[in-house]
């Protein structure tokens, strides 16, 4: 799956997560075995927004609701 800068994606839900959508910002790649990582922009439950760190296989798709 490709990401685009700025689109919400449905990602694995966890319990620091106010819900299951995250902003893609950016991949960079792990330098043990080069899987690449993905900066996006979470909303935590506490609503504070910050940076998360996702894998590929927790992004499940484009969102339909786009907004964090």
């Amino acid at each position: 799956m490709k990401l685009e800068k700025g689109k919400i994606y449905d990602v694995e839900d966890d319990y620091y997560l106010q819900h299951s959508r995250a902003e893609y910002h950016s991949t960079r790649y792990r330098e043990s075995d080069n899987e690449p990582l993905h900066d996006m922009i979470i909303r935590c439950a506490n609503e504070d927004l910050m940076v998360g760190l996702f894998t590929t296989d927790k992004i499940i798709g484009l969102a339909k609701i786009q907004e964090i």
